[in-house]
């Protein structure tokens, strides 16, 4: 019988991520709150919250895009399965 030892890796990180990021929504559900009793435009929001989106998530596509490692080509069959996936959620 094998005894595995403990890892703080194993055990404690996924609730710390847990805890980390139900404290950053909050954070960021109250700056918004803040925001929108100020006089922000919901139409606003929503344009910073796609940009700022975006603009984090622009340098990952663009260094997976170019490291192709062995990926399917992304064809329109696929994309297809993609679209209906997305339209029975």
């Amino acid at each position: 019988m094998t005894r595995r030892r403990w890892s703080w890796m194993n055990e404690l990180l996924p609730f710390v991520a847990m805890l980390m990021t139900t404290c950053l929504d909050m954070g960021a559900l109250t700056l918004v709150k803040a925001a929108m009793d100020g006089g922000l435009s919901i139409i606003v929001y929503i344009v910073y919250h796609s940009a700022l989106g975006t603009f984090i998530l622009l340098p990952f596509f663009i260094i997976h895009t170019y490291r192709n490692i062995g990926r399917p080509q992304l064809t329109f069959h696929i994309m297809l399965r993609f679209f209906i996936l997305g339209l029975l959620g």
